[in-house]
């Protein structure tokens, strides 16, 4: 289940006494715990009712005895595992295989909410003995409706308003649906703080996103690509420099540079064989306003150049994994080469 399904359960008072959250989105499960602590508990309540344990590094023992005693104000005791990482692989290791019998069977008077990660192995003892009797949760990436929303709340929160053009930029910009991004609500967060302290009213501007978003990595490669395919090397370098003064691994601009490339030469063979962008977007499962971005930068590169690339890259990347090469000047002069003819 689900963000939405989550929050009409929350609700609708239906999550059971075992209570599984993981996902991709772990601000949404940091959010998730808040919410069910704010529905059970109260503040009077929480010093005897609410229990936290921070995952692997506690005594399960002390976990399955917390989840037997019985609440002192509350209907029920709340139990939390935060970073519960015992799920995510088949086999169960370590302590946590004391939780097998209480999983097998939760008392009426607790439930006990497993925060875990990223995933979860449904294979896995813990997941098959607490299945038949918990609600589980998986937090993904927002849908487009679910992420405006959020943001506009985000903004409400801290005085904004923030109009449909400028939302539109924010999310696009963002890189938050490409199929690669690892940009989450955390980033998010951080760059509607950016907007925030960059913004002299009460309404965002178009200036006060760019602002925010002039650091995200998949704006930032584009940016780079443009560069040359213009054969303006200049700018490549100073936003390659950026990147890299700002912490980016080198691994992760050669990855992002070969996805976009490949993309861009993609877009292009579609076009040749007169596929439209609505039938490309479907191909290549990508956003409509990805595609358009590709077929953009397409138009500055030739297709044979565009292979050349790619190899450049994928030679590049070995070198410096065979040690070959330092990371930083192999990356240089593959910047240096694009595009040089």
């Amino acid at each position: 289940m689900s963000f939405a399904e989550f929050k009409k359960d929350l609700d609708g008072n239906n999550i059971k006494n075992i209570c599984i959250l993981w996902g991709k989105e772990l601000f949404l499960i940091e959010w998730a715990v808040s919410e069910i602590i704010k529905k059970y508990s109260n503040e009077q309540s929480k010093i005897f009712d609410v229990v936290e344990f921070a995952g692997e590094s506690e005594d399960y023992y002390r976990i399955a005895e917390a989840c037997e005693t019985l609440p002192v104000i509350s209907e029920k005791k709340l139990v939390i595992i935060n970073n519960f990482e015992a799920m995510k692989d088949k086999d169960v290791t370590g302590r946590a295989g004391v939780l097998l019998n209480y999983l097998k069977h939760p008392s009426d008077s607790t439930m006990l909410v497993l925060a875990c990660g990223e995933k979860i192995s449904r294979s896995n003892e813990l997941y098959s003995a607490a299945a038949a009797c918990s609600s589980e949760y998986e937090f993904g990436r927002l849908t487009g409706g679910e992420l405006k929303a959020w943001i506009r709340k985000r903004m409400r929160i801290n005085g904004r308003k923030i109009g449909e053009r400028e939302l539109a930029r924010f999310v696009d910009e963002s890189g938050y649906f490409d199929k690669d991004s690892d940009y989450t609500l955390f980033h998010f967060e951080n760059d509607i703080g950016k907007i925030i302290v960059h913004s002299d009213s009460e309404i965002i501007t178009m200036e006060d996103v760019e602002i925010a978003v002039s650091g995200n990595l998949s704006k930032n490669i584009f940016d780079m690509i443009n560069a040359l395919g213009e054969k303006d090397r200049k700018t490549a370098f100073h936003v390659l420099n950026e990147m890299l003064l700002y912490g980016e691994p080198v691994k992760t601009v050669l990855s992002m540079l070969y996805w976009q490339y490949e993309g861009i030469m993609n877009v292009k063979q579609l076009l040749n064989e007169g596929k439209n962008k609505k039938d490309i977007a479907r191909i290549l499962k990508a956003k409509d306003f990805v595609v358009g971005k590709w077929m953009s930068a397409g138009r500055k590169y030739e297709e044979s150049s565009l292979r050349d690339i790619l190899r450049s890259i994928y030679e590049t990347d070995v070198r410096i994994k065979n040690g070959e090469m330092n990371e930083r000047i192999a990356i240089e002069l593959l910047v240096g080469t694009i595009n040089n003819n």
